[in-house]
Parts: structure tokens; sequence; C-alpha cells
């Protein structure tokens, strides 16, 4: 099952260049731009970076990324449109995918729901109450401290049965979106990770924001306040994580993504500043 996520994630965004021959997006003689064809996604994405928006994806509406991250790690993610107010999804990966070091698979797939509570309007932000065990970079295991004795390998004292950055857990997040020279959207959340085995259990508090600059280019913020990690944040001159990220639509329904993440590292290299990429294809799959 875990392998099968990944292979489909694959699979949908390999087979793009086929898909888009026969979209009757591509029949049109009117030259457009690649995010015009398909502009609900990108100017009112689903996701910044790791953070979640209060958007979610349209009835049989498909989203299929590839993370590719530090220590040759790979994500596949893939989002299905259950309804209008009702999206699903399924995540897997691991380490050393990419390289030739051995494969260090997550010990588990994610999972992630939204449900979209409140629509938005012209006074009102859409919020919507999800959940998402899907943590992001390097997951810890006793096997990365190959040096220290097994009893002096704790989750409070080091990296361990935990992603570098937890899970979202249970989550509620709202988003406004705002148009003047740029189409611009705000977005604020709190959760609860499950992932508490350090013992840190508190909530968390987020934010983002989404701007597109060009028909085809567009550019996210986010800040993770990392309430819930303080172990992490000590490392980090009690900081929390501010990623960005560069998004450009070169085809229909798909965009790169060039990420820099944790720009707040501190300069004593305990919390490195990173640079991951991804690519991210949105299709419908059932004709409403």
């Amino acid at each position: 099952m875990r392998k099968i996520i990944l292979l489909a994630a694959v699979l949908s965004i390999l087979t793009t260049p086929l898909w888009g021959q026969i979209s009757r997006r591509t029949l049109s003689k009117r030259p457009q731009s690649v995010a015009e064809e398909a502009p609900s996604y990108f100017t009112k994405p689903v996701d910044l970076v790791d953070l979640p928006t209060a958007s979610i994806l349209s009835p049989g509406d498909l989203n299929a990324s590839l993370r590719l991250y530090e220590q040759g790690g790979l994500l596949a993610r893939l989002s299905v449109g259950i309804s209008r107010k009702l999206m699903f999804g399924a995540s897997y990966g691991g380490d050393y995918i990419i390289g030739g070091e051995t494969v260090k698979w997550n010990e588990q797939p994610g999972v992630h729901i939204a449900y979209r509570a409140i629509e938005e309007n012209l006074v009102m932000p859409a919020i919507v109450i999800g959940f998402d065990s899907q943590g992001y970079g390097r997951y810890g295991r006793k096997s990365d401290y190959p040096d220290a004795a097994p009893d002096e390998v704790t989750p409070s004292t080091h990296l361990l049965d935990r992603y570098s950055v937890k899970s979202r857990g249970l989550y509620v997040a709202a988003s406004k979106g705002y148009e003047s020279l740029w189409k611009v959207g705000l977005h604020v959340g709190a959760n609860r990770s499950l992932e508490d085995a350090d013992g840190d259990k508190d909530y968390n508090l987020f934010l983002g924001i989404d701007m597109q600059l060009t028909r085809d280019l567009s550019m996210v913020w986010e800040y993770d306040f990392a309430l819930n990690d303080d172990k992490i944040k000590s490392a980090n001159n009690a900081k929390g994580y501010l990623n960005g990220a560069m998004r450009w639509a070169f085809q229909p329904n798909m965009f790169l993504e060039f990420t820099a993440k944790n720009i707040l590292a501190d300069e004593q290299g305990h919390r490195d500043f990173m640079r991951i990429m991804r690519i991210v294809y949105y299709a419908r799959i059932i004709e409403r």
C-alpha cells in the first residue's frame, strides 16, 4: 500500500504530457497563459509550503505532487476532491531514495482530510477543519545514532520517532483572498500535532500569504511559530520556521515550486537553511 501511493503519484506526473494532448483546454486556438487556463488552484492554493490553507479541491479533481528534499528524500502526495466541502488524500515517501545509500522508507503512510466548514464571502474568510498526519523532512530513527547507547536516545533528547517538521495533526485554517494590483491570499491557522512523544503537547499557530506576481509566477511565504516544538526552537534561537517559495506554472495544470526553508536558521548551524523542490499537478478525473 505504501509504495502504491508513491508509484501512483509518479505515474500521474510522468503521464501529464499525454493527458495534456487530449485536454480540451489545449484545443483552444486563443493563446493563454498557463496559469490562466486553471486559475483556481494557482491563485487559490490548497497548501503553501508545509502549511494548509482553507482552499480545497473541487469534487472530482485530483492533486498529485512530488517533493524532493534533503538527504535524497522524496515524498509523494495524492489528494482528491470528494465533494464541495470535503477533500481526502494520502502521502508516502522516504529518505535516500535519490542517491546510492540504502533507502529508509517512512514508518507509515500519511493521511489527510479537510472539511470546508464556512465558505468565503465578502466579509468572512473560508474556514477549514482538517487532519494531516504527514510531517516533513527527515524521519528520526534510533539507527541514526549508532554511536549512542540505546537508553541515551529518547524523543526528549534526540530527533526520534518524528519528522524534522512535525505534522499538523488536527488543525483549523482560515483564508481570505484580495485583489488589487496583485491577487493575494492571507492565511492563518492553529493546530495540535499528534507527534508528541517528546512531551511537547502545546497547541501551535501558523500564518502565510500567497501572491500572484504574473500570470505564470506566484510567490508564497509562511511562518510556523513552532510553539509545540521547544527542542527544535532552542536550537534555532527560539525562532519558528520561515519558508518562502516561487511557483512557475510551465504547463497546463502543472507547476514547479522552488523553496527556501528555515530562512531564520541560526548562524551556529544547529538548524540548517535548506533548499527543496516540488512538482505539482492538478487534473479532473471525474467530469461534473
